[in-house]
């Protein structure tokens, strides 16, 4: 099995959230922007989840990359993992976002918030609330019968012609597209 296939993402921050990045000490080992931005957003998946499904949409406005207009802007590199590239870019088509860029700073800004709120304690506050979101997704899953009552209803309010459904992984790869 080869190396994971990663992409490398390019995007802008603000001079203060790059420091705030660098100084950084939740993480420890880790010294690099990009490796702490990859392990931010790994540890943030079931928040990007949750974003992804009760987020409103954005309708594509632009956000400034720091509410100081004189900041100076520092050019960033990360190299994301497929699937959380893939994850990022759904979140980007599905809610509206401008850019991918704006969808990565506002979740380290989320971390930031959780870190000066939990200090050295966000680590174990963020799994609690997993395994809350879990307990909570696991006793409001749909039977098979609700699934297809519902996909019944979709079905029926498709647009003539060329009506196609495309069933996701839970790795946001299509899984199966149905040609109705």
């Amino acid at each position: 099995m080869g190396l994971p296939k990663l992409h490398e993402f390019h995007f802008v921050i603000g001079h203060r959230m790059r420091i705030r990045l660098e100084e950084l000490d939740v993480f420890g080992e880790l010294d690099n922007i990009s490796g702490i931005v990859v392990k931010i957003l790994s540890l943030l998946v079931p928040v990007i989840k949750r974003e992804h499904d009760w987020g409103e949409q954005r309708d594509s406005r632009y956000e400034y990359v720091s509410p100081d207009l004189e900041e100076d802007r520092v050019h960033t590199h990360a190299y994301l993992p497929e699937n959380l590239y893939r994850k990022i870019k759904l979140i980007h088509h599905d809610l509206n976002f401008f850019s991918l860029a704006q969808i990565v700073r506002f979740f380290i800004v989320v971390f930031f918030e959780l870190v000066d709120e939990y200090k050295e304690d966000v680590l174990k506050e963020l799994e609690r609330m997993f395994k809350e979101w879990k307990k909570e997704t696991k006793d409001n899953r749909l039977t098979l019968r609700e699934y297809m009552r519902q996909l019944m209803i979709v079905v029926q309010h498709l647009r003539k012609g060329k009506r196609i459904i495309t069933v996701y992984d839970h790795r946001f790869m299509p899984f199966w597209r149905l040609r109705l």
